[in-house]
């Protein structure tokens, strides 16, 4: 037995040099829990036992054990379980969708976006089962690891290229210390011990980004004493991915389609840090989202709009028109057709002729020509056509018109509409939201559906008056996004009162709107206002481009070109190529092309890490495929397919950018 304890000293003590030179984050809170331990802090809850010569862990208060039985032989037949097949214990990186030929001409300006994966997913369907075995698994997930008895049985099994290890129970993992030499795991770590869902999210998605051709499938193996919520929390992940929620085509047309706009001298404004000098900071500020709580509070704001400085998203002004409340300054991100809808139904011109609009650079022409030219200010999204222009930009249009209220500097924000969440009648927004208006079961909410969608699989988060309310991965997105960047840019004499019944947002006041005592507020003079915000933005923005500006320009075309030249080198394709080669080729391509980020080349390279995030993994698990033929013929049609496509998406950038220096 004295054998046995050095034996698991040993182990424990190469596993904390381990997790100090290579997971820090891990080693710090081993280190917490370790000195919490040792000063009576923190009471265990759990014992390590060894009986029938395995380690098995009793729960002190109750007096069960983990494994109930021989840790071992569950663990191998843990073992047993894993399978190579590609329709078992995998989550799906993104759907792929069959015959796109007979239904393009249907397809909305989103789903056309993806015009050249289309053939490449049609392609892979027609040849792969979706009953195929992989020929290797590459990227592993542990889901719960318990003692980690099962790890070293697992890896010997599938020798995967990289694990992503998951374990809530910090004591229950430091536990694992004894048992688990995973310094010997000879393999790419990554570890989610005891992680809220902000870090973990954050983990996940550096998971997926090491390595991203290989995230088609990932297997995983799910420990039964785990909870289930890390499962929902990967679909959220996956399903929100920006390369398949915003199509790579579509985000091209984004990065040009201000173009035009600055050929007929349209203002564009800096978001990119806060307003210095800024009459609208005393003023307090309602930004008003299309959140069920909108609609649930129209009755007060008609009562009080008055003494707020009215940001609105755009789908609530058809409702706004209605009540007789004009927005001071309308927001609008979206660039599909269909939000073009959240003009109709009223006399948008009319109703809008003093209102300011600040435009994403996807916003429809549509939409920008319904306001008054001199009332039109366009953000900058990453494009840096203006030299230091940028903006903070959040997923949903209601989180950006957070950062840009934080951003002109006012002291007293209020948010009414920013749900993030289902309401109690299952609703996700108000109404009279034109584009969205599902009603959910709520009893069902809590189920784990059987897809990966960006709408799909709902899970509990903090609310605002609540203890809990349910969200989906959309709006988690943008309930982590707004964590992330609140704080970075808010300074501490601002204030942001959130009036919402849904989730709650970091950096925020919960606050009913009956809590509010307007007796303090004074009426603010509208026209007067008017003026002012337009005084605030002139000293932001401009309306020409520098000499500087032009010469960068002329840059990304001489980049475009240089792109061309690269992707041409690659193009040449060697008759006896092996599929080894083949892909050891893609990967070079993929190093070459993505480059460290410029002004000058990132707007391209970002089209083409979204296109190559989508592309590439199809590629690759299409020849992960165990007992695949005609293997020549596959390379040569998928390396057509591929090529034609990273062409064509630099043949339109520099035409584009080409065609306004022209015009210049």
């Amino acid at each position: 037995m004295d054998e046995l304890q050095q034996e698991v000293v040993e182990r424990y003590t190469q596993n904390i040099k381990f997790l100090e030179k290579h997971h820090p984050d891990v080693f710090k809170k081993i280190s917490l829990l370790e000195e919490a331990i040792n000063t009576g802090q923190y009471q265990e809850k759990y014992a390590l036992e060894y009986k029938n010569t395995s380690f098995d862990v009793m729960e002190l208060a109750s007096g069960s054990f983990l494994y109930n039985g021989n840790s071992i032989d569950i663990s191998e037949e843990f073992s047993s379980r894993i399978n190579f097949k590609k329709n078992s214990q995998i989550f799906d990186g993104f759907a792929m969708f069959h015959g796109y030929e007979k239904h393009q001409d249907e397809f909305d300006d989103k789903l056309r976006g993806l015009e050249g994966i289309y053939p490449l997913m049609s392609y892979y369907l027609d040849n792969i089962q979706t009953d195929s075995e992989m020929q290797h698994i590459e990227k592993f997930i542990f889901i719960g690891l318990g003692l980690g008895l099962h790890l070293f049985p697992i890896d010997q099994k599938i020798t995967a290229e990289e694990y992503f290890l998951i374990e809530d129970d910090l004591e229950l993992f430091r536990l694992s210390l004894f048992t688990t030499p995973y310094y010997q795991l000879g393999t790419k770590l990554t570890f989610s011990i005891n992680e809220n869902r902000i870090d973990f999210i954050d983990k996940f998605k550096q998971f997926l980004s090491y390595s991203f051709f290989r995230n088609k499938y990932l297997k995983y193996f799910y420990f039964n004493a785990h909870s289930d919520e890390k499962i929902k929390l990967i679909k959220n992940v996956l399903s929100s991915q920006v390369f398949s929620s915003f199509p790579y085509k579509t985000l091209l047309e984004k990065l040009t389609r201000h173009l035009p706009f600055m050929k007929e001298g349209y203002k564009f404004i800096n978001f990119s840090n806060q307003f210095q000098d800024s009459s609208l900071s005393e003023k307090p500020c309602l930004i008003i989202g299309a959140g069920p709580s909108f609609a649930n509070q129209i009755q007060w704001l008609k009562e009080n709009h008055q003494y707020f400085t009215i940001i609105a998203v755009s789908s609530v002004l058809n409702k706004l028109s209605q009540q007789g409340i004009y927005p001071d300054i309308v927001t609008h991100l979206d660039g599909f057709n269909v939000s073009i809808e959240h003009l109709k139904g009223f006399d948008a011109k009319t109703f809008l002729q003093n209102s300011i609009l600040i435009a994403g650079s996807f916003t429809p022409k549509e939409v920008i020509e319904t306001f008054a030219k001199e009332n039109v200010y366009l953000m900058e999204e990453q494009t840096y056509y203006h030299e230091g222009y940028d903006a903070f930009t959040g997923p949903c249009v209601g989180s950006t018109s957070v950062f840009q209220a934080i951003l002109l500097n006012i002291k007293n924000i209020y948010t009414l509409g920013l749900d993030l969440a289902i309401s109690a009648e299952g609703k996700s927004h108000a109404d009279s939201h034109t584009l969205t208006n599902t009603v959910y079961d709520t009893s069902t909410l809590d189920q784990i559906s059987n897809s990966i969608s960006f709408r799909g699989d709902f899970f509990k988060v903090k609310g605002n008056f609540e203890k809990e309310v349910y969200t989906n991965p959309l709006f988690a997105s943008s309930l982590h996004s707004l964590s992330n960047i609140v704080e970075s840019i808010k300074n501490d004499t601002q204030k942001i009162y959130n009036l919402s019944e849904g989730a709650y947002i970091v950096g925020t006041i919960p606050t009913k709107p009956s809590q509010i005592n307007t007796d303090n507020f004074n009426t603010l003079d509208k026209k007067q206002l008017h003026e002012e915000i337009i005084n605030t933005f002139q000293a932001y923005s401009v309306s020409t481009l520098s000499q500087e500006d032009i010469y960068s320009l002329e840059q990304r075309v001489k980049f475009a070109q240089e792109v061309k030249n690269i992707i041409q080198k690659y193009s040449i394709l060697n008759d006896r190529i092996t599929k080894e080669e083949y892909l050891h080729g893609l990967i070079s391509l993929i190093l070459e092309l993505l480059q460290e980020p410029t002004r000058e080349n990132q707007n391209l390279l970002l089209v083409y890490d979204h296109f190559l995030s989508y592309a590439t993994p199809i590629i690759f698990d299409f020849f992960n495929t165990q007992q695949l033929n005609d293997i020549p013929i596959h390379i040569k049609k998928i390396h057509e397919l591929l090529f034609g496509e990273l062409l064509e998406i630099e043949k339109i950038y520099e035409e584009r950018i080409s065609d306004f220096l022209k015009e210049e």
